[in-house]
């Protein structure tokens, strides 16, 4: 049984819900009628959203989708012209906005500052003229391998101002997988840094960036931000130019937004396995900006008054998704670049603070670093945060708890939101405006069409299941970036017309859960469990940070457990591994018991904050890791293979 709700909105939060403004725009009188009617008629819920959001379109399309029948062809809002970036800055100056407060940003020294829309705006239109000048072209692919930075956040928009393509990077990438991403993308331009701090240190990049310019024969622009240490010398980049000097020369007036259609691509975000060459998601100006925009709105509750921020790097989609997001659905936004808990673990939050954060989404892994600052890592009262948003992975319950009961007393909500990249925001997750469950979903977000389904693809209740998505939605990727037909195979040729997510999910009580990535799981004498389910009942171990749990073969079982545990903050080693073990098999039975647990320094994670299991597994059975581009700390690997 689903657990009890530990928060219920109130009647304030209830009268101000955006997402109640949309109900009673469309006269649904709740979210669970409004996913219905969304589900009967995916053209008139998509058209309503985006009428909902005040768009500027340069042309009207056509229709809403075309194509419906067949979902992996659909083609949204055809013969309409979009620009994203016109949508998210300029669109609020024509408004009558431009006073107000845009964009605000703090650095790792304690550097603080605000762009009100109008300077945001005159700053995009710099910075896209200094492109247009290096001779970006539209439908030119550029990279930005920046940290969480407010010139990450001027580039992006800049590059979609004149029909550039954004090519993500996460910011500690190295020359392999910065590389390899140009070079498949055929990128032209790269926005870097030369370096960037990085707890107290300089992380120098001009030597990197070099090699991988001599590796990316279509890359003749450099744009440099600079971030790290001049007196320190390095290679000059082929075209040079200082981010500074961009756009420099005489001009007069703003910028005319590049005018795109519907359909042009926005950005390529890759995204890794442990096998194959990353996947270029390429995704679109209309689709991403009604996805995302909405999302934020209704999710997040967030709009005109409010700053959003994601603690995380502009590398995930995390990043275009509340910077994007935020701004089309009328918000400011926020970035802090620097390291989170540095010099402490109370840093986020006075960040959040200072920019008057009213929405701050973290990961649970981010999460549990903080809780291991004890009581220096719980703020005051947060006076400014009326949401906190969680993605990237499951919540463990002690560290929902911690979030919930320790930092927001009990009285902030935890928007879990889970999706990705694939659909540009989220499939399932909460809202301001129903009661929420301990490391739960209220359940889909309207449009999406999810459902759970069984091994034969038919709907399933009260079970554990594939998640899958019985319609298509405008954030879904136009395609993959130079491969026609892996993006058909991936996601919607295991049932006719479905879109299968790659999650195991199930619904209790009408309340949604997710248990992981269902290529993580683990058959064990008969029973499918996700990693999850080992992994909260390890967590409730109070000598235990953080776990991963996984299957490997056994000749009886057909798999067994083998889980890896980080020790909490001055938790003793000894005898932990013991005791875990004895907490699952009580908990879970002994048929569940794990066949071994193995305590580590630290696991291997992405720059996201997401735990690589099947990274772990294949490196603790001697096999090839695969592609290991997005790992955020390599040396965890070693101690995967001192247990082997």
């Amino acid at each position: 049984m689903a657990g009890l709700p530990v928060w219920v909105p109130d009647e304030k939060t209830v009268a101000r819900s955006r997402l109640g403004e949309f109900l009673a725009a469309t006269g649904c009188a709740s979210p669970q009628l409004l996913d219905r009617k969304a589900r009967e008629n995916p053209g008139w819920f998509w058209g309503e959203a985006a009428s909902w959001l005040g768009l500027d379109w340069q042309r009207e399309p056509n229709a809403v989708v075309e194509n419906l029948d067949e979902p992996q062809c659909a083609r949204w809002f055809p013969g309409g012209e979009l620009n994203l970036a016109d949508n998210a800055v300029d669109r609020w100056v024509r408004r009558g906005r431009g006073g107000e407060p845009a964009l605000r940003w703090e650095s790792e020294n304690g550097e603080r500052g605000c762009l009100t829309f109008a300077e945001l705006a005159v700053e995009v239109d710099r910075v896209a003229r200094g492109l247009l000048e290096c001779g970006v072209s539209f439908g030119d692919r550029v990279g930005i391998q920046l940290p969480m930075v407010r010139e990450a956040a001027v580039a992006s928009l800049a590059c979609a101002k004149i029909g550039a393509i954004s090519v993500l990077l996460f910011s500690g990438f190295g020359e392999a997988a910065v590389a390899q991403r140009l070079g498949d993308s055929g990128a032209v331009a790269l926005i870097c840094a030369d370096g960037f701090p990085r707890r107290g240190k300089i992380v120098p990049l001009r030597e990197v960036i070099a090699k991988v310019a001599e590796r990316t024969p279509s890359l003749r622009t450099c744009v440099v931000v600079a971030l790290g240490d001049a007196d320190v010398p390095g290679p000059r980049l082929p075209g040079e130019v200082a981010w500074a000097a961009l756009g420099s020369g005489p001009h007069s007036g703003a910028l005319e937004a590049a005018r795109c259609p519907s359909t042009h691509p926005l950005m390529i975000a890759y995204t890794s396995g442990t096998t194959g060459a990353p996947k270029g998601i390429t995704l679109g100006h209309a689709g991403f900006a009604i996805k995302a925009g909405t999302d934020v709105a209704w999710c997040f509750d967030a709009g005109e008054g409010d700053v959003c921020t994601w603690v995380t790097d502009p590398g995930w989609i995390m990043s275009p998704i509340t910077v994007f997001g935020g701004l089309i659905a009328g918000s400011a936004v926020a970035v802090y670049g620097g390291g989170v808990d540095y010099p402490d673990h109370g840093r986020v939050w006075r960040f959040a603070e200072a920019a008057g954060v009213t929405m701050l989404g973290v990961s649970p892994t981010l999460v549990r670093t903080l809780a291991r600052g004890g009581e220096a890592a719980v703020p005051d009262e947060p006076s400014t945060i009326r949401v906190l948003a969680s993605s990237g992975e499951p919540w463990t319950p002690d560290a929902f708890s911690w979030l919930f009961d320790r930092v927001g007393r009990g009285r902030i909500p935890i928007i879990n939101y889970s999706g990705g990249t694939e659909v540009s925001g989220a499939i399932l997750s909460n809202t301001t405006l129903q009661p929420i469950v301990p490391c739960a979903f209220a359940g889909p977000v309207p449009g999406m069409g999810a459902q759970v389904a069984d091994a034969d693809g038919a709907p399933v209740t009260g079970a554990v299941g594939e998640l899958v998505l019985r319609s298509p939605s405008p954030g879904m990727p136009l395609g993959f970036w130079g491969e026609p037909g892996r993006y058909e195979r991936t996601y919607w040729s295991q049932w006719p017309g479905t879109w299968l997510h790659g999650d195991f999910a199930e619904v209790d009580d009408g309340v949604w859960f997710i248990h992981g990535r269902s290529d993580d799981t683990m058959n064990v004498a008969g029973k499918r469990l996700g990693p999850a389910e080992i992994e909260q009942v390890v967590g409730e171990h109070p000598g235990v940070g953080e776990s991963a749990a996984f299957g490997t073969p056994d000749p009886v079982k057909g798999e067994r457990v083998v889980v890896f545990v980080v020790p909490a903050a001055q938790a003793q080693r000894d005898g932990l591994a013991d005791e875990v073990t004895g907490l699952v098999r009580q908990r879970l039975g002994a048929a569940l018991s794990p066949h071994s647990v193995h305590v580590v320094p630290s696991l291997p994670r992405t720059r996201s904050g997401k735990i690589l299991r099947r990274v772990i597994r294949a490196v603790y059975l001697g096999n090839s890791p695969g592609d290991l581009s997005s790992l955020d700390n390599p040396e965890s690997i070693d101690a995967v293979k001192e247990v082997r």
